[in-house]
């Protein structure tokens, strides 16, 4: 009887032995990639530097910087008014054009299936958007990543 050969011109899924590293995968394609790495030299080789790879990265400590550092926020008090300043002064011109828009509108036809094909688009936007500032007010940002797993 002789010794089983080492298969290395088998092809193999090399995302089926990143998901075997992170126990995602089912019992039988876990089995099937624990008899892989047995059998073919390239999936060993690969299996190894994934596993060294994962091993460094869970070893790696990151601290987050604190919100003050990010090089985007406002340093000075004078930046700070400016930006909210800007920002009232912006969103005040858009809803002022928003509404000599809509009045606009209305005065010009009295048709409600043409006030809907122009209303729908931009008022199914406007609703979305209003839903994601929704839960972002009640969702704050330290629970963003609370479904993470390791």
């Amino acid at each position: 009887m002789t010794a089983p050969s080492d298969k290395t011109t088998q092809p193999f899924d090399e995302d089926l032995i990143s998901g075997y590293l992170d126990g995602t995968l089912g019992h039988r394609q876990a089995q099937r990639v624990r008899l892989l790495i047995e059998e073919n030299g390239d999936a060993r080789r690969l299996y190894q530097e994934l596993r060294a790879l994962r091993q460094a990265t869970l070893a790696t400590r990151f601290e987050a910087p604190g919100d003050d550092v990010w090089p985007e926020l406002p340093k000075t008090p004078t930046s700070r008014f400016s930006r909210r300043v800007g920002w009232l002064v912006l969103l005040s011109w858009l809803t002022v054009m928003v509404v000599m828009a809509l009045w606009s509108l209305f005065q010009a036809t009295g048709d409600p299936l043409q006030i809907l094909l122009v209303l729908g688009l931009p008022g199914a936007f406007v609703l979305l958007l209003v839903s994601v500032f929704i839960d972002r007010l009640r969702d704050p940002d330290e629970k963003r990543y609370r479904g993470v797993f390791r």
